[in-house]
């Protein structure tokens, strides 16, 4: 997985769909902990988190691919690939 830069991250501080406010240091752990989780192999937890993650920095095309690793880990490659179209859209130089 990779690590999440945190310039870029426009969207942090906004209220996401699901949820209050996250504050940038809570985002970071949120990515910290999804990260892990795909570390540990539990990558349902990892997808869980990533969405989260996504709901506040829909633009991040990081924690796109890393969602889409985990789908693919899991054998949901319909949405691996989703998340893979994302990414690239939101960022075309994107190498994974």
């Amino acid at each position: 997985m990779t690590h999440i830069p945190l310039f870029g991250a426009k969207t942090l501080g906004r209220r996401s769909p699901d949820g209050p406010l996250l504050s940038k240091a809570e985002f970071v752990e949120k990515v910290r902990q999804s990260n892990q989780a795909c570390h540990d192999g539990d990558f349902h937890t990892a997808i869980v988190l990533y969405n989260e993650a996504l709901a506040v920095d829909p633009q991040n095309c990081i924690l796109y691919s890393n969602r889409s690793a985990a789908y693919m880990k899991i054998q949901q490659y319909d949405k691996a690939l989703d998340d893979a179209i994302k990414a690239r859209l939101l960022n075309p130089k994107w190498p994974k």
